[in-house]
């Protein structure tokens, strides 16, 4: 799964940068969240051939290696759980509040969210890796906890109630009132297909937030009880690797956002169309140049 979610979500993420970065030169909220989604998403995805690399042995690595990918892995996954989050909630005030979003909106205030983002993020992570390779100090692979003794408390309630639950909550919220409200707007205009389709897109948001993100959280809390209740082995082996899969549909995230965030923005949809239009329009001059030139040298060996 690893390879496939390696080169699509790759090949999306770096059309969205392109266009964003190379086509586009008024940086507005919209675009600055997503350039940002972009590239974390991409350091992920970057990340994953040496993820893969790392389930050699550790001496054969080194743990200064192993650290530093894992901490690269899970900054950048978190770091696109807030981003996606944000965007909702500038959305939310966007429609909600069309009038009073002047004074909640600005490109500034949006680089300073995903500043704050990327540092919050990177402190808490570096600080928990600094915890984990305390206490697997002895672990033979990177990504694997080796110990059967069960993960601090204080660690597990962190990574849940921060990682997942409270931007759960608030995408949840967000992206309903964002429903509602453009649930009410389509009803006005007689069933919009712009309105309909900007739903839409917003409930396949959720969704799949969820899909990705919520077995590798609960994974992770039912691997925390079954050390905790110290129970048989083929328990925790199959906790253990519940996560390990589960790891591999939260990659898949990055893949998709790609995909959406094409559909979502027109001007991602609009630019790629040019550039495809453009190349296709050269190919066939190419064609009608080389079909020319053939029938030229035809007359020419005929009259020969």
């Amino acid at each position: 799964m690893s390879i496939p979610t390696f080169l699509l979500g790759l090949t999306f993420n770096a059309m969205t940068l392109w266009v964003f970065c190379g086509k586009f030169r008024k940086w507005t909220e919209t675009i600055i969240y997503v350039t940002n989604l972009a590239a974390s998403d991409s350091m992920l995805l970057l990340s994953l051939p040496f993820k893969m690399y790392s389930y050699k042995s550790r001496e054969e690595l080194g743990s200064s290696f192993c650290a530093f990918i894992e901490c690269l892995y899970f900054v950048n996954m978190y770091v696109s759980i807030y981003i996606i989050v944000c965007i909702s909630m500038d959305r939310c005030i966007a429609i909600k509040y069309p009038l009073k979003a002047k004074s909640f909106r600005s490109p500034m205030k949006a680089a300073i969210a995903c500043g704050a983002i990327w540092t919050f993020v990177c402190l808490v992570a570096i600080s928990l890796q600094i915890r984990f390779a305390a206490g697997n100090v002895n672990a033979e692979f990177c990504f694997l906890k080796q110990t059967d003794e069960p993960t601090e408390t204080w660690i597990i309630i962190i990574i849940e109630l921060f990682g997942f639950i409270i931007p759960f909550f608030i995408l949840s919220f967000c992206s309903l009132q964002i429903i509602v409200a453009l649930c009410k707007k389509s009803t006005e205009s007689q069933g919009n297909f712009v309105f309909s389709r900007s739903i839409t897109i917003i409930a396949t948001n959720l969704i799949i937030f969820i899909i990705c993100f919520l077995p590798f959280h609960a994974g992770l809390l039912i691997q925390f009880l079954v050390e905790t209740f110290k129970m048989d082995c083929v328990t925790l082996i199959n906790a253990r690797m519940f996560v390990t899969v589960s790891t591999c549909l939260a990659n898949v995230n990055c893949c998709l956002d790609g995909i959406i965030y094409y559909f979502a923005s027109k001007e991602v949809r609009a630019s790629l169309t040019q550039h495809i239009r453009m190349i296709s329009s050269r190919k066939k001059i190419s064609l009608d140049v080389i079909e020319v030139q053939n029938t030229q040298d035809t007359q020419q060996s005929d009259y020969l």
